[in-house]
């Protein structure tokens, strides 16, 4: 069943924080008093990386208030210890939730995550989770009465009057993250059926936008698409791409061999289709590991999609040595006057926010304007580090002359390349944050354009005092 266990209820007060977010989720959870909850979203739909928008700690008495920023609709999960709970929230949205506690009869294995309740209280009929939410009861409903058709294996017929019906009902609605939600949930329906690929391909893939954060186009696209790489591997026409993966490593002639399938001859979806299947084939053995790396790289530095760099990448961290929690890679390096600093001087009172950059890159620079604005904020609780692609602390100097707002530690790498090696440098610039034991917490860590304020904000606000057990709420 889908998503049946959002309830309609209604929750506590709440306090905004001093920060300007345009998310806020005010909530109770009571039986996890003074536990951390964090909610995450999706870096990635092909990858699956999850990243962290906001974390706090649930009072004495089960209240919590987070709140962050988004540029689109996501699908949201709130975490706290092993129970998860998820929901849909919109730019701008003020939400109350009740998360509930976990069930007792199936809560046997705490090293599993397991779904619990969350109760939403919606405001309108409008709003992304009741539009959702009347949508899925209708499409259990749907599935519930036409059951026998699908086990004949005649539903066809009875999918399109759904959708027809589906869009007459729905037709006043505006909203097209809504709109597409319906298309793709049906498109996965037809998907399990006898509809052909060639007509699910030109009815929900062929001159259509992919819809890189959409969980039911991703849902779809991810079915449609599943181990393709390998399944064309094994065919007359594509047996060739083994050497081009295996031998060769060419990002580029590997995807030209795909093309040659009817349904990758789009570009964007081709790429897209090479960078899962390869992360698909990471562990089958199918492919040479160092081969797939190798591509993946290619792809951060080539493609001209924004997306699929950032998927590749994520792709990457899930094979790297670097993961969160680990110890970041020790070493010692000098300023501009020669002087040597260490990770572990550095991080000695202090996390590190470290950022590897080069002074000729156009990104590189507008990101070295966003940390100044940073460092005036949390300069005294986060040591902002600065480790350039400059030979000499002539370069170095050179830049620091020209550029004296920066006022934080500026190094650079004399290790011959080993210190990239170390950190898995693939593309410049590169972020890492690492905590005052020398361990990452976030590999690698968001930009200032993805962000990463909401983060230091979380992790350097001061800590609520707990409310008597008694108190009454604010």
């Amino acid at each position: 069943m889908r998503y049946l266990f959002f309830i309609f209820l209604f929750v506590v007060s709440f306090c905004l924080h001093a920060q300007t977010q345009n998310v806020t989720i005010k909530g109770s959870a009571k039986s996890y008093e003074y536990k951390e909850i964090g909610v995450w979203a999706n870096n990635d739909y092909i990858s699956n990386t999850q990243k962290q928008l906001s974390f706090t700690t649930i009072d004495s008495i089960g209240n919590f208030s987070l709140s962050f920023n988004t540029k689109t609709i996501q699908y949201i999960t709130f975490k706290i210890d092993k129970n998860i709970a998820s929901m849909f929230i919109e730019p701008n949205g003020n939400y109350e939730v009740i998360i509930s506690a976990p069930d007792s009869l199936t809560y046997f294995n705490t090293n599993i995550e397991h779904d619990v309740a969350i109760s939403i209280k919606l405001k309108s009929k409008t709003e992304i989770n009741a539009l959702t939410m009347d949508y899925d009861k209708r499409f259990d409903d749907f599935l519930g009465v036409e059951y026998r058709s699908f086990v004949s294996r005649t539903p066809q017929t009875k999918i399109d009057s759904f959708k027809v019906v589906m869009d007459n009902f729905y037709s006043a609605v505006k909203n097209d993250y809504f709109k597409n939600y319906v298309v793709y949930s049906i498109a996965s329906l037809q998907e399990k059926t006898k509809t052909s690929d060639k007509k699910l391909f030109k009815t929900y893939i062929e001159n259509k936008p992919v819809l890189y954060n959409h969980t039911e186009y991703m849902n779809f696209f991810n079915t449609f698409y599943k181990q393709k790489l390998e399944k064309f591997s094994n065919t007359k026409e594509g047996e060739a791409i083994n050497f081009t993966i295996n031998e060769s490593a060419s990002f580029k002639a590997t995807k030209e061999f795909l093309k040659r399938d009817e349904f990758l001859n789009n570009d964007t979806i081709c790429e897209l289709v090479l960078i899962k299947g390869l992360f698909e084939s990471y562990y089958s053995n199918t492919f040479k590991r160092s081969s797939i790396k190798e591509i993946l790289k290619q792809a951060i530095a080539e493609s001209l999609v924004e997306e699929h760099k950032q998927i590749a990448q994520n792709c990457l961290n899930t094979f790297s040595k670097l993961q969160k929690e680990s110890k970041a890679p020790y070493f010692e390096l000098p300023d501009k006057n020669g002087l040597t600093h260490s990770l572990d001087q550095l991080r000695s009172k202090k996390m590190v926010y470290l950022m590897f950059y080069d002074a000729n890159n156009a990104v590189c620079l507008r990101q070295l304007k966003a940390i100044a604005t940073l460092k005036k904020k949390y300069g005294d609780k986060i040591e902002f580090v600065s480790i350039s692609n400059d030979k000499t602390n002539v370069e170095l100097k050179s830049f620091a002359d020209k550029n004296p707002k920066y006022n934080w530690m500026f190094l650079y790498d004399n290790t011959s390349g080993k210190l990239k090696t170390d950190y898995e440098i693939i593309s410049l610039p590169s972020y890492f944050l690492i905590n005052t034991d020398g361990k990452f917490i976030r590999v690698p860590a968001d930009s200032p354009e993805q962000d990463i304020d909401q983060l230091f904000y979380d992790l350097t606000k001061p800590k609520a005092k707990p409310h008597n057990v008694g108190s009454k709420k604010n």
